[in-house]
């Protein structure tokens, strides 16, 4: 399908290249469970991933945001009545995930292998710039790209900055990702192409409605592997 159309291969890092929200989830079940004395659990994640969202312009994504947001989240329910052995734990947990192994998804790296003798390859990640550096070096990840971007945001100026940096076309630009608002919509809208490979969990932040997706073109895969006919064979 993109076989001699295409000579750059973009790639997600976070539950693309390798297992990220998972982490996030257990730890919200968690401080969920934690405050459900002061609030059933499903309202206070509401409350939780409302806060998360508010304070990305302050803290950015990442551990750092999580972390305040849920002790944000905690005095927002129970102000005056949150324990410091409450703070304390959900220090403890950010403090766990920014030291969790990195954990591969399955078939990435033999997809890099083979991509790589043909396509030039950049990864593409957003977040706190040592908290992403550490993952891709703990990954080993790095020697299978040309280029490595870590950004504050994925949106369409972000994508453009990057193909005039490397000089490479809208047209001749591969997107691959698990998330359609920060991988998919602000590549296809630029002119490039895009695979979205959907991960078994999605940060609420990174949903999408489905007027958002009208007009908008991009495949669909189920696993990673799936991208060699793609790009290879076909």
């Amino acid at each position: 399908m993109f076989h001699g159309k295409v000579r750059a291969v973009g790639f997600d890092a976070d539950d693309t290249l390798w297992v990220n929200e998972p982490f996030f989830d257990q730890a919200k079940a968690e401080v969920a469970e934690m405050m459900s004395v002061h609030l059933p659990s499903e309202k206070f994640l509401e409350v939780l991933e409302k806060t998360l969202s508010r304070n990305i312009k302050s803290f950015g994504y990442g551990v750092k945001n999580f972390v305040i947001s849920m002790i944000d989240a905690a005095n927002q329910v129970a102000p005056g009545n949150v324990k410091s052995s409450e703070i304390e734990r959900m220090i403890d947990l950010g403090r766990a995930m920014l030291f969790n192994p990195v954990e591969l998804i399955e078939g990435v790296e033999e997809v890099l292998q083979t991509l790589g003798s043909s396509y030039e390859l950049l990864m593409i990640t957003k977040g706190d710039v040592a908290e992403q550096q550490r993952k891709i070096d703990l990954s080993g990840m790095a020697e299978y790209f040309d280029h490595i971007e870590i950004l504050t945001e994925k949106d369409g100026a972000a994508y453009e900055s990057i193909l005039r940096k490397h000089s490479i076309g809208h047209e001749e630009f591969l997107m691959v990702g698990n998330s359609v608002k920060s991988d998919i919509l602000p590549v296809v809208t630029i002119g490039g192409s895009a695979v979205h490979i959907p991960f078994h969990t999605t940060w609420v932040n990174e949903v999408v409605c489905d007027g958002e997706l009208c007009g908008r073109e991009y495949v669909e895969i189920s696993e990673v592997s799936e991208l060699l006919p793609l790009l290879i064979y076909s």
